[in-house]
C-alpha cells in the first residue's frame, strides 16, 4: 500500500492519542513518511477521541483525509462519529463492545475483545491499553511491521504493559 490512512477512535482515557504517537514514531523510525493529528472534545475524559495517521513511502501532501482506509473503533460513543468516515471498501476493526452497530455494506469487518482483554479491572479503566492491542492486531494483518512497534513501546516506565498489549493484539 503506497499510503495508509488510518483512524483510531475511542473515548478519552483509552489511550487513543498515545497509540497514534506510538505508531507514528515507530513508522518514522522505519523511514516512512508520517502525518499524525488528533481530534477530541474539550471534556476529553469519556468523550470521543480520534487519532488520524497517514503513513506513506513518499512525501505526504496533506495530513487531512475524509475517509480512512482502515478504521479502529474501540467504544460505542465513538461509533456514530467514526463510522461515516470509513472508505466504502475499507477495513473496520471493532472492539467487541461496539459490535452490533449498523455497519455500511462493503466493509471488511474484524471484531476482537480489545477492551475486555486489556482492562485492568479497576473502576474507571475504559481499556486504556486497547488501542495498543489494536495496533498489534493491525500488525498481524500486515498493515505495518510489529518489530518497530515493540522497539518503540519498549522504552519508558510503561514498557512491559505496552509490549504485553502489542503481543496480545497480535495473538487475537
Amino acid at each position: 500500500m503506497a499510503e495508509l490512512r488510518l483512524r483510531i477512535s475511542g473515548i478519552g482515557g483509552q489511550g487513543i492519542v498515545f497509540a497514534g504517537r506510538l505508531l507514528a514514531q515507530a513508522m518514522a523510525e522505519e523511514g516512512k513518511e508520517v502525518a499524525l493529528r488528533y481530534a477530541y472534545g474539550a471534556e476529553v475524559m469519556g468523550t470521543p477521541v480520534h487519532s488520524e495517521l497517514v503513513i506513506a513511502e513518499e512525501a505526504i501532501l496533506s495530513p487531512y483525509f475524509r475517509e480512512a482506509q482502515v478504521a479502529v473503533i474501540l467504544h460505542p460513543k465513538a461509533f456514530p462519529e467514526a463510522i461515516p468516515l470509513v472508505a466504502k471498501d475499507g477495513l473496520l476493526v471493532l472492539d467487541s463492545t461496539v459490535a452490533g452497530g449498523r455497519v455500511p455494506e462493503g466493509l471488511r469487518v474484524e471484531v476482537r475483545p480489545f477492551v475486555a482483554r486489556t482492562s485492568s479491572g479497576r473502576p474507571g479503566d475504559p481499556g486504556r491499553l486497547a488501542p495498543v492491542a489494536a495496533l498489534g492486531f493491525l500488525a498481524k494483518l500486515s498493515l505495518f511491521p510489529l518489530a518497530p512497534l515493540l522497539r518503540v513501546a519498549g522504552t519508558g516506565r510503561a514498557a512491559p504493559e505496552n509490549i504485553a498489549a502489542l503481543n496480545l493484539g497480535h495473538e487475537l
